[in-house]
C-alpha cells in the first residue's frame, strides 16, 4: 500500500469501534439511548455506521475493483438503517458486530494494490470517483460521527458543570 494516506483512513476505518467501544461501554443506557437535538442517540449513530459498512464501503470499493467503471447507487441511509433490524439490538451487540465486520473488510481492503486503489466507478449523484476516495470519504465519515457521539455526551455534562462553564 503506497498511499500513506490510503493507509491512514484504514487505520481510523479500523480503530473506530475501539474508540466508540471506549467511549461508550459501562455508561448508562441513558445517555446512549437518549436522543440528542439531532433526533439520533449515540446507540442510533453506531447503528448506522455498523449498517451501511457492507454497501458504503466494502460493496462499492469491490464493485470499482471488479468491474470496469460500474455504476455506484446512492444509498438510503435511513431505509438500510431501519431494515437493518439492528435499532432494537443492545448497544453491545451492535459494536461487536461492527468489530467483527470490520475486522474482515480489512484482511480484504489492505490487500489491494495501488492500481486497484485508482480504479474508477461512478456514482450516481457525484459523478466519477476511485475506490481511494470512497476509503478516504469514510476515514472522515467515521471521524465525523465519532465527534457527534462525543458531542451528545458532552451536552448532559456541561449542563451540570455549573459556575465551571465559564471555562468551556
Amino acid at each position: 500500500m503506497a498511499d500513506t494516506t490510503i493507509a491512514a483512513a484504514l487505520d481510523v476505518y479500523a480503530a473506530t469501534p475501539a474508540t466508540l467501544v471506549a467511549l461508550l461501554a459501562g455508561l448508562p443506557e441513558m445517555l446512549t439511548s437518549t436522543p440528542a437535538d439531532e433526533g439520533w442517540s449515540p446507540h442510533d449513530v453506531v447503528v448506522h455506521l455498523t449498517s451501511l459498512d457492507p454497501f458504503s464501503m466494502v460493496g462499492r470499493v469491490r464493485a470499482i475493483v471488479e468491474q470496469d467503471d460500474p455504476m455506484i447507487p446512492d444509498i438510503d441511509e435511513h431505509a438500510v438503517l431501519e431494515g437493518s433490524g439492528l435499532r432494537g439490538r443492545p448497544l453491545g451487540g451492535v459494536l461487536d458486530q461492527m468489530a467483527r465486520q470490520r475486522a474482515e473488510a480489512l484482511v480484504w481492503l489492505r490487500a489491494l494494490t495501488p492500481q486497484q486503489f485508482a480504479r474508477t466507478g461512478r456514482h450516481s449523484t457525484v459523478g466519477p470517483l476511485t475506490a481511494a476516495e470512497i476509503i478516504h470519504h469514510k476515514a472522515w465519515h467515521d471521524l465525523l460521527h465519532v465527534q457527534q457521539i462525543c458531542r451528545m455526551l458532552a451536552a448532559p455534562l456541561d449542563a451540570g458543570s455549573g459556575s465551571m462553564r465559564q471555562f468551556h
